[in-house]
């Protein structure tokens, strides 16, 4: 499995394994053609309209990246060899 396979892999688990605790609904956007990945909320708190972002990461040139980029976030991939 070649490096952006693993990329895809590990983004498309972290924000299943992580948006699953969030108490407004989520939606979670797989681009696997254009390498874009989304973590979305909408819906309602309270009376308050919720539609936002909560992240955005990307892959271009072999490098995961995220929007925005103000956010400082590490990924570390340990990939596991049978």
């Amino acid at each position: 499995m070649d490096k952006i396979e693993q990329y895809r892999i590990f983004i498309q688990d972290l924000l299943s394994n992580y948006s699953q605790y969030d108490p407004v609904e989520v939606q979670r956007i797989f681009d696997t053609t254009r390498d874009h990945y989304q973590w979305m909320n909408v819906g309602w708190e309270g009376l308050n309209r919720v539609y936002r972002c909560i992240i955005h990461i990307y892959i271009k040139k072999g490098r995961l990246l995220n929007l925005p980029h103000n956010l400082n976030l590490e990924f570390r991939i340990n990939p596991v060899n049978p």
